[in-house]
């Protein structure tokens, strides 16, 4: 009895959902296989970190000496320097003292500025043919012979 009226496909079974494929959990190393480098990049990045070693001492050394070349270029200019100011100042002093010892020069300077004349005679002693006090003291002296 029933009265009421049944809706269209209830008897029917539910439609199936579509079969999704199954999945499978393959065994490996996981994570840990990535962290293996093959040898033949190890190589190339040994010799790269070799050759930038390289360059850089390389560098460094071209920067040492010529920091050292040029410290010593500048010491050579300043040696060049101070014997130039030598040579100068030698020939200057050697062009004074020849006119400062210049004969004429010292006789006219004594003779105007200081007022000495030449002497009119001069005497000569000879020390080398008395060699005993006895014939110093039989020697006339200059005081007497005037």
């Amino acid at each position: 009895m029933q009265s009421a009226a049944v809706p269209a496909g209830y008897g029917q079974a539910a439609p199936r959902p579509l079969e999704r494929p199954q999945l499978h959990v393959v065994s490996g190393e996981g994570r840990q296989a990535d962290q293996g480098v093959s040898p033949a990049f190890m190589t190339v990045m040994k010799v790269f970190c070799a050759l930038v070693m390289l360059f850089c001492i390389v560098g460094f050394a071209r920067v040492a000496i010529a920091g050292a070349t040029a410290q010593i270029m500048n010491a050579n200019a300043t040696l060049t320097e101070t014997l130039d100011e030598g040579r100068d100042q030698s020939s200057s002093l050697e062009v004074m003292h020849s006119v400062y010892s210049s004969p004429s020069r010292v006789r006219d300077l004594a003779a105007g500025t200081l007022g000495m004349v030449e002497a009119d005679r001069s005497v000569t002693v000879d020390l080398s043919a008395s060699s005993s006090p006895a014939a110093d003291a039989d020697a006339p002296t200059d005081a007497q012979s005037e």
